[in-house]
């Protein structure tokens, strides 16, 4: 049996893609798998792994900065009708093509000539599985000249938060090129269908994330044995007699941390006094200037705070799960939370905003609290205690649910499904 090359592209996130590839993998010896440009290579653990996963893994970063390098790409962008496109794009949102963001935007094109170049003249891809497809990832496609499979895959955002043009029209004007495209969810699925056309309803496939296993592994131990908890507080300086809150997952500001500081300093100081919350800004703030508004507005307000920057091993955020007796969970869009489904298997309290698209979650009976608004959720945060007093029997089925639902080989068999599919 004659074996097809898979070439896996796009945002190369490797915590995400090593993890998916690992598992599935060994399911489909009729490929041989292979990576471009792979992120966070540097560090040698990833290195040896990718290694066990992929075929090739290969590395194309075009020196900008070369003579030849632009050259060589100038007459193929200058007669790309998508780079004229881009341009009137650019002009209409931004009136002038002669700015640092229009060079930005050559150079972009310049990559994306030199990542399709490689693709056709230096390996022997069949299929490209291409992931988060908005302009950055996806642009090297429209200068692809041999004929590809393709497997679109959205993780989220790349669909949720499209708010620039070029992203919208990359997509649209390339989707109909994809073989099969993956969604997460449900409603993922909607949102592209509702922006792209009705028309791709049967292109898409449900393929959902697959988690670590680690922190399963780790979680399952910790909560067995909990004499851990004291010393751990201790030493992340936890009140041992206050109610935890963890709020959102990273510090990107859409995790609505200042609504949820403008609504908390409202409460009456006799319920603050019983709070101690968490912000894990451990990745993701990349706003200048944005913790230290949040860390200013939180000084006015009487209540204990925490923000944790420094980065957490696998075991330590197991642990901080486990003791947070309330996760709130409230970004302005999501595609299905990692985070949150880790914190649902400790059996705790979750607090998830009612508008993010988690019609999976409520089909498997997963138990949390929803709210609406941020009124809402203030009023839940006032009978807080009550709700914590009878939390283990609301929560107790959420660990067995998610362990079965979730476990790494469940999910593989969506992949497994989609590229057996194609081949």
């Amino acid at each position: 049996m004659k074996k097809e090359n898979v070439l896996v592209t796009g945002i190369g996130q490797a915590n995400y893609i090593l993890q998916l590839y690992s598992e599935i993998g060994k399911k489909l010896p009729q490929y041989n798998l292979n990576v471009l440009n792979l992120r966070n290579f540097g560090n040698k653990d990833i290195e040896n792994r990718a290694t066990t996963v992929f075929n090739n893994i290969y590395f194309v970063k075009p020196t900008l900065k070369n003579f030849f390098t632009l050259l060589n790409a100038l007459l193929p962008i200058l007669t790309n009708r998508y780079f004229w496109k881009d341009v009137s794009i650019h002009i209409v949102e931004k009136g002038n093509i002669f700015s640092n963001e229009g060079l930005r935007l050559f150079l972009r094109h310049v990559n994306a000539y030199h990542y399709a170049f490689f693709i056709d003249n230096k390996t022997d891809t069949q299929l490209i599985h291409l992931h988060y497809p908005t302009h950055i990832f996806s642009l090297f496609t429209k200068y692809l000249k041999k004929e590809y499979k393709m497997i679109w895959t959205y993780w989220g955002s790349d669909i949720y938060r499209i708010n620039r043009w070029r992203d919208h029209e990359i997509q649209n004007s390339q989707i109909s090129k994809a073989t099969i495209i993956t969604a997460a969810t449900p409603e993922m699925k909607f949102s592209i269908l509702s922006r792209f056309g009705f028309q791709y309803n049967d292109k898409i496939r449900r393929a959902r994330f697959i988690h670590d296993r680690t922190f399963y592994t780790l979680a399952e131990g910790l909560m067995c044995d909990r004499s851990w908890v004291h010393d751990f507080k201790t030493s992340f300086q936890l009140p041992q007699n206050k109610i935890i809150i963890l709020m959102g997952h990273n510090g990107h500001p859409e995790n609505n941390h200042l609504q949820f500081l403008q609504t908390i300093k409202f409460l009456p100081t006799s319920v603050l006094n019983k709070f101690h919350v968490v912000f894990p800004f451990t990745y993701g703030n990349n706003k200048p200037g944005y913790l230290e508004k949040l860390q200013n507005i939180s000084k006015e307000i009487p209540l204990s705070f925490q923000f944790i920057e420094n980065f957490l091993d696998w075991k330590d955020l197991a642990k901080l799960k486990i003791v947070s007796d309330v996760y709130i969970h409230c970004p302005t869009t999501d595609g299905l939370s990692a985070f949150l489904t880790e914190f649902l298997f400790t059996n705790n309290l979750a607090i998830v905003a009612d508008w993010l698209p988690y019609k999976t979650f409520r089909d498997l009976n997963i138990s949390y609290l929803d709210f609406k608004n941020f009124e809402e959720l203030k009023g839940i945060l006032m009978k807080l205690e009550e709700y914590l007093e009878n939390k283990n029997e609301f929560t107790r089925r959420n660990t067995s649910i998610i362990s079965k639902n979730f476990s790494a080989e469940v999910i593989s068999e969506e992949w497994v499904s989609v590229l057996k599919e194609i081949y």
